[in-house]
């Protein structure tokens, strides 16, 4: 398997390498477990060349052997390995007798087995996999890649530009899978099409001063031990790779792709699709989430939320009429990139201390940087996490709010910090090396949510800053749940908007979006919701025995992991210092709101919707107006995107 074949596929079209079949561990003690996570990763890192130069720096030291030097393999058959391979490492992984492992052990164990579980699933369904989606495309992550690739020494310049020769047959491959698949009714509505060309142009307008070509240049001007003969030898053969091979084969791509035109069979969401639509979303939505929730429960719950937060706003407004006003003019004193992270990284008070890093950041040229996403940070090595990147999308930040929430979100105490963070403590490089995008995206955003509350705007400001960042990426992945997972039509979203306050005029908007990008929002929305959602219990709860430091430690300790983990680790937490052993705390049940208001029925066809006949909402909600820019922000929220960087 390959780099272009990890788990995040729907977000990032990459899916982690499954290691090859190895022999069965048999062992029972966590000596044997810890051989065995040690041997999987090893696999890991030498299945797939790519993936293991962005994650291990010196990977010669470990004892890994080199991969093959190609990007990948994108045939049909691979999905099918995929699976395959999964299932081997879960079968080894149940070879070990849970009960008999350390604690530590148990939570590797468990979290890896979801993981893979996760693998098998999303791999199971090629017939939907998108790509060349045009915000998670092979042809954006492709770039990503390659402009993001370090040369550690002179081999590692070698190796970069044989797999940079490897992407033609790569994209090849993956055209071939595009045309089964939109032989059979399954491939890009007419308006994402347009958009994935307009990306393909925008690179390909490029030709000698593509950012392949000027990136790499840099890269080789500054490396120590090269003769002049040398340094221009590798610019010479980047430069014929990437004018002869690589641009002509994205051009190539949108050939093909054109001649496909028309060939989406159907108008709705991803359920459907007859062929396995809905069975892959579900798997999408265990994977996107971090639950284990069906797509009904967690629909009801992102109601609920909305619900809450819409009362925060009316609370908010009561209280001060001019908070809308307030929310327009207010802005943050910090004016660059530089003041914004220098800010966020000196109110950490609230969080345990990290590691010392150093972290740089600058702005992509547009030929290569996504529509879809604001800004990304690149993951350090794990055997180095010393030195961090984040990238910024000059076109996707509107303003210095706009600039403080997105690096909040990328650095501190966003993914910059959470990753170091736990990179930074004991445990195996497995367990850095998989994670689970609910958290971690969930992270991202409750971190956007967070640092607003040390903000330097005014308090109701901020207060309503964090209302919106809520309800905008919720309601996205409210919407995203009813028409992807329970095929609701335009109608049915906006009488549930209308049910609970919120302007149904954005309806149409909102559907057409996740329709166009299903599942793609669904970690933001829904896992920022669940951290929100937990802490808000463990303040009622303990009241002014809360500690906010000790509460963001519980939920860093353990890395990233499925929320349900997550919130038993918090249930612990409020006992101990409640000493209470109710379950009340538990993710399963939301902080100050019921399920109540919503019941569910069934269609003929099986799925189910939504009877509004029982819901009781306030008519003040709309009479007020509030949140009528939602419309506006379901219109932009694409560009509210975040993403971790190219091995996401």
């Amino acid at each position: 398997m390959n780099l272009l074949k990890k788990v995040c596929a729907a977000v990032a079209a990459l899916f982690l390498a499954v290691p090859s079949l190895t022999p069965v561990y048999a062992g029972e003690s966590d000596s044997d477990f810890e051989a065995f996570l040690e041997s999987e990763f090893k696999q890991y890192m030498e299945a797939d060349f790519m993936d293991m130069h962005y994650t291990i720096k010196d990977y010669e030291a470990l004892g890994i052997i080199k991969p093959e030097l190609n990007i990948g393999d994108a045939t049909w058959e691979s999905f099918e390995e995929a699976v395959e391979q999964a299932q081997a490492s879960l079968d080894q992984l149940h070879t070990f007798d849970y009960n008999s492992l350390s604690e530590e052990n148990q939570k590797i164990y468990a979290t890896y087995e979801i993981f893979l579980e996760s693998i098998r699933d999303m791999n199971s369904y090629p017939q939907v996999y998108g790509y060349f989606d045009p915000a998670t495309g092979l042809h954006e992550n492709l770039l990503t890649n390659f402009t993001e690739y370090i040369f550690y020494r002179k081999q590692d310049i070698d190796d970069y530009l044989d797999v940079l020769e490897s992407v033609p047959q790569f994209l090849e491959e993956a055209l071939v899978v595009t045309k089964r698949q939109a032989g059979n009714g399954f491939f890009l509505r007419d308006d994402m099409l347009d958009m994935t060309e307009e990306s393909i142009d925008e690179f390909t307008s490029k030709t000698e001063d593509s950012e392949l070509i000027i990136i790499f240049n840099e890269q080789i001007d500054e490396m120590e031990g090269l003769t002049e003969d040398e340094r221009q030898a590798y610019k010479d053969r980047n430069r014929d790779i990437v004018l002869n091979s690589y641009i002509p084969a994205y051009r190539h791509v949108r050939d093909e792709l054109e001649q496909l035109r028309g060939s989406r069979s159907f108008d709705g969401g991803l359920s459907e699709y007859a062929d396995g639509g809905l069975d892959y979303y579900k798997a999408l939505v265990r994977y996107k989430t971090s639950s284990d929730k069906s797509i009904e429960e967690q629909f009801m719950e992102c109601s609920d939320f909305m619900e809450w937060l819409v009362d925060q706003y009316i609370d908010l407004y009561m209280a001060n009429p001019r908070v809308d006003d307030l929310y327009e003019t207010e802005t943050v004193s910090q004016k660059d990139a530089a003041e914004v992270l220098a800010y966020l990284e000196s109110h950490l008070a609230n969080f345990p201390e990290g590691p010392d890093v150093v972290y740089k950041h600058d702005y992509l040229d547009p030929s290569i940087a996504n529509d879809a996403t604001v800004a990304y940070y690149v993951q350090p090595p794990l055997d180095d996490i010393h030195d961090n990147v984040i990238r910024i999308n000059p076109n996707g930040v509107s303003d210095e709010n706009d600039l403080y929430s997105t690096l909040a979100h990328e650095g501190f105490p966003g993914h910059l910090y959470q990753i170091t963070w736990f990179a930074d403590q004991e445990h195996p490089y497995l367990r850095s090396y998989y994670g689970f995008m609910g958290y971690t995206e969930g992270w991202g955003m409750y971190s956007e949510w967070c640092a607003w509350d040390f903000s330097d705007i005014d308090p109701d400001a901020a207060e309503l800053n964090k209302i919106y960042i809520a309800l905008g990426y919720v309601e996205d992945a409210a919407v995203d749940l009813a028409v992807n997972g329970l095929g609701w039509s335009e109608k049915e979203v906006a009488d549930w908007l209308d049910s609970i306050g919120l302007n149904s005029a954005s309806a149409g908007v909102l559907r057409d979006f996740v329709i166009q990008r299903p599942g793609l929002l669904l970690p933001y929305g829904v896992g920022m919701m669940n951290f929100i959602r937990l802490r808000t219990d463990a303040e009622e709860r303990l009241g002014q025995d809360f500690n906010l430091k000790e509460f963001h430690t519980v939920l860093l300790t353990d890395g990233d992991r499925p929320f349900d983990m997550v919130a038993q680790d918090v249930n612990a937490y409020i006992a101990s210092k409640s000493g209470s052993t109710s379950e009340s705390g538990t993710q399963s049940e939301q902080p100050s709101v019921s399920f109540g208001n919503y019941d569910f029925s069934s269609r003929p066809d099986g799925t189910l919707v939504l009877d509004y006949g029982k819901v009781d909402y306030t008519p003040v909600y709309i009479i007020l107006g509030v949140l009528a820019v939602i419309a506006l922000i379901a219109g932009i929220v694409l560009h509210k995107t975040k993403k971790r960087g190219p091995l996401a």
